[in-house]
């Protein structure tokens, strides 16, 4: 796809935390800004010739601006709330890829003589998926299970477990369950994907 311009962004969010169909825009913002910066700790040991480094997790945080619409006060509902929600961050509507997961988000405003601006930050409060991340096709029973192939992201939550094939494809036996990205359970219970673990 040709770069396009940031003018079709979108930010999305869902205070129930599941995403999906309960994902609703949020009006009058104009810019997101987000971290994917990964921890490194230092390794070094005697002989090296030079620091050397292994990763440790990413980060994924950031923030959304915009301005105040007292006619859509989600933000400020978000960073009351006590549970995190489920925040989507679209580069351009006209194109399927995101960055969404379960985050806290906190708010402020800055009211002067000018429009009133507002601002949000938000942490990840759950695994994310990310523009490139492997995704999951298949879910090995297991207490926990894997996901397959190697190294996929865990869908984000139980809705986006359809089209994953269950291995086995019988009933899943007690206690078996995968964590799904929002780190909620969920088994197969032989016909299709339920929440929790397999009784």
């Amino acid at each position: 796809m040709p770069i396009l311009s940031g003018r079709f962004g979108v930010v999305s969010y869902d205070p129930t935390g599941t995403g999906g169909a309960g994902l609703v825009e949020l009006v009058s913002l104009n810019a997101w800004d987000l971290s994917q910066e990964t921890e490194y700790e230092d390794v070094s040991c005697y002989g090296d010739t030079n620091r050397v480094y292994v990763p440790g997790l990413a980060d994924l945080s950031g923030s959304v601006s915009g301005f105040w619409n007292a006619d859509d006060v989600t933000l400020w509902q978000a960073a009351s709330a006590p549970t995190p929600g489920w925040l989507k961050l679209q580069p351009n509507e006209t194109e399927p890829e995101a960055w969404q997961g379960k985050a806290y988000l906190d708010a402020s405003i800055d009211c002067s003589m000018a429009a009133p601006k507002v601002t949000g930050n938000f942490k990840a409060a759950a695994s994310w998926t990310t523009p490139g991340s492997l995704i999951a096709t298949g879910a090995t029973a297991g207490t926990p299970g894997t996901f397959t192939p190697p190294g996929a992201a865990p869908p984000g939550n139980l809705a986006a477990m359809t089209g994953v094939v269950a291995t086995p494809a019988t009933a899943w036996t007690t206690g078996q369950h995968v964590i799904l990205g929002d780190a909620s359970h969920a088994y197969w219970n032989a016909t299709a994907w339920a929440a929790g673990e397999a009784a």
